[in-house]
């Protein structure tokens, strides 16, 4: 049985998604309504939460069709401060969509800053040093 999986983050980014996955999947954006995007304390990637705003969304991709063996990749890479849950989110053309999606834990919301995170900082200040800690 497949799934599909929205990303927000470090995932949002071939490189690391090829890495982590091993192989790309057909992907198109997608938001996510009810959640909030916020920083990790002390680290350069982000967690998401629900959020007491109405009107909040993250923005993302939805990648299709995963296979089992593609999830197993990406639950090793998100750690004790994720976990993966089923939501309903939105494809661009505002239908809903069934996916899984890795949410700040129990320990995870206990670290995250108030600081907001987006591609954009991340791809310019942490990108380099963030994928040669991945690939070692």
């Amino acid at each position: 049985m497949t799934k599909n999986l929205f990303a927000y983050g470090t995932l949002l980014v071939p490189e690391i998604w090829r890495h982590v996955v091993g192989r790309d999947f057909p992907n198109e954006p997608a938001t996510l309504p009810g959640y909030e995007i916020r920083r990790v304390r002390d680290a350069d990637y982000p967690a998401i939460r629900p959020s007491a705003d109405p009107a909040a969304f993250v923005t993302g991709r939805v990648y299709r069709d995963l296979d089992d063996a593609s999830l197993a990749r990406l639950d090793a890479y998100e750690d004790d401060l994720y976990d993966r849950i089923a939501v309903t989110l939105l494809d661009r053309s505002s239908n809903p969509v069934a996916s899984d999606v890795y949410v700040a834990s129990p320990i995870g919301l206990s670290r995250l800053s108030d600081d907001g995170w987006t591609l954009e900082c991340f791809l310019k200040e942490d990108f380099a040093a963030y994928f040669q800690r991945l690939i070692g």
